[in-house]
Protein backbone atom coordinates (compact mmCIF):
# COMPACT_ATOMS: atom_id res chain seq x y z
CA UNK A 1 0.00 0.00 0.00
CA UNK A 2 1.33 3.42 -1.39
CA UNK A 3 0.78 6.19 1.34
CA UNK A 4 -0.25 9.40 -0.13
CA UNK A 5 0.26 12.58 1.86
CA UNK A 6 -1.35 16.00 0.60
CA UNK A 7 -0.35 19.55 1.80
CA UNK A 8 -3.67 21.89 2.20
CA UNK A 9 -1.39 25.22 1.98
CA UNK A 10 -0.45 26.06 -1.03
CA UNK A 11 -1.13 22.30 -2.32
CA UNK A 12 -5.57 21.57 -1.51
CA UNK A 13 -6.01 25.35 -0.68
CA UNK A 14 -4.42 28.31 -2.34
CA UNK A 15 -2.18 30.37 -0.63
CA UNK A 16 -2.44 34.37 -0.60
CA UNK A 17 0.69 35.55 -0.81
CA UNK A 18 1.59 38.47 0.75
CA UNK A 19 -0.77 37.85 3.97
CA UNK A 20 0.87 38.91 7.65
CA UNK A 21 0.81 37.14 10.47
CA UNK A 22 -1.64 39.19 11.89
CA UNK A 23 -4.06 37.98 9.05
CA UNK A 24 -2.88 34.69 9.23
CA UNK A 25 -3.87 34.71 12.73
CA UNK A 26 -7.14 35.80 12.39
CA UNK A 27 -9.96 34.31 12.70
CA UNK A 28 -11.74 33.33 8.87
CA UNK A 29 -8.24 33.39 7.18
CA UNK A 30 -7.97 29.14 6.71
CA UNK A 31 -11.63 28.41 6.89
CA UNK A 32 -11.55 30.94 3.51
CA UNK A 33 -8.97 30.10 1.53
CA UNK A 34 -10.09 28.98 -2.17
CA UNK A 35 -9.98 25.62 -2.88
CA UNK A 36 -7.60 23.74 -5.65
CA UNK A 37 -10.50 21.98 -7.38
CA UNK A 38 -7.79 20.15 -9.45
CA UNK A 39 -5.40 19.19 -6.53
CA UNK A 40 -8.63 17.78 -4.40
CA UNK A 41 -10.18 15.82 -7.66
CA UNK A 42 -6.21 14.30 -7.74
CA UNK A 43 -6.60 13.41 -4.06
CA UNK A 44 -10.25 11.78 -4.60
CA UNK A 45 -8.65 9.59 -7.27
CA UNK A 46 -5.67 8.71 -5.36
CA UNK A 47 -8.23 7.21 -2.70
CA UNK A 48 -10.55 6.13 -4.68
CA UNK A 49 -7.56 4.08 -6.83
CA UNK A 50 -6.49 0.61 -5.34
CA UNK A 51 -3.16 0.13 -3.74
CA UNK A 52 -3.85 3.89 -1.96
CA UNK A 53 -3.97 5.25 1.37
CA UNK A 54 -4.34 8.91 1.43
CA UNK A 55 -4.13 11.52 4.05
CA UNK A 56 -3.80 15.29 4.66
CA UNK A 57 -0.95 16.47 6.61
CA UNK A 58 -0.55 20.50 7.30
CA UNK A 59 1.46 22.51 9.64
CA UNK A 60 -0.60 24.79 12.16
CA UNK A 61 0.39 28.00 13.46
CA UNK A 62 0.60 27.21 17.72
CA UNK A 63 -0.11 30.54 18.57
CA UNK A 64 -3.44 30.86 16.46
CA UNK A 65 -6.93 30.18 18.02
CA UNK A 66 -8.29 29.62 14.53
CA UNK A 67 -6.22 27.83 12.74
CA UNK A 68 -6.72 24.14 13.58
CA UNK A 69 -10.47 23.98 13.58
CA UNK A 70 -10.56 25.89 10.98
CA UNK A 71 -8.57 24.20 8.69
CA UNK A 72 -10.86 20.62 9.35
CA UNK A 73 -13.88 22.90 9.08
CA UNK A 74 -12.31 23.16 5.61
CA UNK A 75 -11.65 19.88 4.61
CA UNK A 76 -14.60 18.62 5.77
CA UNK A 77 -16.40 21.00 3.62
CA UNK A 78 -14.26 20.58 0.36
CA UNK A 79 -12.89 17.37 0.22
CA UNK A 80 -15.69 14.40 0.04
CA UNK A 81 -13.10 11.52 1.13
CA UNK A 82 -12.35 13.67 4.52
CA UNK A 83 -16.15 13.60 5.05
CA UNK A 84 -16.50 10.42 4.67
CA UNK A 85 -13.76 9.29 6.55
CA UNK A 86 -11.80 7.30 3.61
CA UNK A 87 -8.85 10.22 3.85
CA UNK A 88 -7.32 10.98 7.75
CA UNK A 89 -6.05 13.98 8.36
CA UNK A 90 -2.55 14.69 10.73
CA UNK A 91 -1.62 18.41 12.34
CA UNK A 92 1.61 19.25 13.80
CA UNK A 93 3.17 22.54 14.72
CA UNK A 94 4.59 25.00 12.28
CA UNK A 95 8.68 24.16 12.72
CA UNK A 96 8.25 20.60 13.47
CA UNK A 97 9.67 17.97 11.08
CA UNK A 98 6.29 16.28 8.91
CA UNK A 99 7.98 13.16 8.85
CA UNK A 100 7.75 13.46 12.81
CA UNK A 101 3.92 13.69 12.43
CA UNK A 102 3.50 10.33 10.32
CA UNK A 103 1.60 7.56 12.61
CA UNK A 104 4.03 4.58 12.76
CA UNK A 105 6.85 6.77 10.77
CA UNK A 106 7.85 7.70 7.08
CA UNK A 107 8.45 4.36 4.85
CA UNK A 108 10.75 4.35 2.15
CA UNK A 109 7.85 4.42 -0.34
CA UNK A 110 5.32 7.24 1.25
CA UNK A 111 4.65 10.27 -1.25
CA UNK A 112 4.43 13.97 0.36
CA UNK A 113 2.70 16.25 -2.44
CA UNK A 114 4.19 19.79 -0.84
CA UNK A 115 4.51 23.46 -2.31
CA UNK A 116 7.08 23.66 -0.11
CA UNK A 117 11.17 23.37 -0.36
CA UNK A 118 11.98 23.20 3.26
CA UNK A 119 9.21 20.05 3.97
CA UNK A 120 9.92 18.80 0.81
CA UNK A 121 14.17 17.97 1.12
CA UNK A 122 13.16 16.93 4.70
CA UNK A 123 11.01 14.10 3.44
CA UNK A 124 13.07 13.15 0.48
CA UNK A 125 15.77 12.10 3.65
CA UNK A 126 13.60 8.87 3.77
CA UNK A 127 11.04 8.73 1.01
CA UNK A 128 9.46 10.49 -2.07
CA UNK A 129 8.56 13.84 -2.46
CA UNK A 130 6.68 15.91 -4.62
CA UNK A 131 6.53 19.49 -5.22
CA UNK A 132 3.17 21.03 -6.57
CA UNK A 133 3.80 24.14 -8.91
CA UNK A 134 0.99 26.34 -7.23
CA UNK A 135 2.13 29.57 -9.68
CA UNK A 136 3.48 31.46 -7.10
CA UNK A 137 6.38 29.00 -5.98
CA UNK A 138 9.56 27.53 -8.07
CA UNK A 139 10.69 30.84 -9.55
CA UNK A 140 13.91 30.38 -8.61
CA UNK A 141 13.85 26.62 -10.09
CA UNK A 142 15.50 25.64 -6.66
CA UNK A 143 13.94 22.36 -6.37
CA UNK A 144 15.05 19.34 -8.50
CA UNK A 145 13.13 16.47 -7.13
CA UNK A 146 9.66 15.07 -8.72
CA UNK A 147 7.28 18.23 -9.57
CA UNK A 148 3.54 18.06 -10.67
CA UNK A 149 1.39 21.13 -11.68
CA UNK A 150 -1.86 21.59 -10.63
CA UNK A 151 -3.79 19.52 -13.18
CA UNK A 152 -5.49 16.58 -11.12
CA UNK A 153 -4.12 13.59 -14.34
CA UNK A 154 -0.61 15.06 -14.32
CA UNK A 155 -1.02 14.80 -10.39
CA UNK A 156 -2.38 11.16 -10.56
CA UNK A 157 0.45 10.27 -13.35
CA UNK A 158 3.10 11.82 -11.08
CA UNK A 159 2.40 9.46 -8.09
CA UNK A 160 1.74 6.77 -9.76
CA UNK A 161 4.81 6.66 -11.65
CA UNK A 162 6.89 7.49 -8.42
CA UNK A 163 4.90 4.47 -6.67
CA UNK A 164 5.79 2.32 -9.69
CA UNK A 165 2.28 2.19 -10.94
Amino acid sequence: MTRVFFDIDGVLAEFREGSSMEEMLGEGYFLDLAPQSEVIEALERLAAAPGFEVHTLSSVLSESRYALNEKKLWLCRHVRSVREGRVSCEFLPCGVSKRSAVPGGVRPGDILIDDYNVNLRDWQKSAIAVKLLNGINHRHGSWKGLTAGRDASEIVRVVMGAAGQ
